[in-house]
């Protein structure tokens, strides 16, 4: 062991090098999972869709994305205009 992996295992510090693999590697996972979403309704067809849309590629991705961002977007709306109070609302 060189004193470099002695400080970077005693200081908490990651290996550039590891954390770049491990990135590249989520980042691809990701890239294989939209793939599959795309690809694989085309060759497990199966005709239980009950409206037209639900034949679009990668339909539940994209729906399950947009929901995730309405739920931000409604709760921060939420969140400014009932939860918040004035700064000085204790002080009053």
């Amino acid at each position: 062991m060189t004193a470099r992996d002695a400080q970077s295992r005693t200081s908490g510090g990651h290996r550039p090098l590891l954390q770049f693999g491990i990135k590249r590697l989520f980042y691809a996972g990701l890239a294989l999972a939209a793939l599959a979403e795309i690809v694989l309704p085309y060759i497990f067809h199966s005709n239980e869709s009950h409206f037209s849309f639900e034949d679009f590629p990668a339909w539940g991705s994209l729906y399950g994305f947009a929901s995730c961002v309405a739920i931000i977007v409604v709760s921060k709306i939420i969140g400014k205009l009932w939860l918040m109070r004035r700064e000085d609302y204790y002080d009053s």
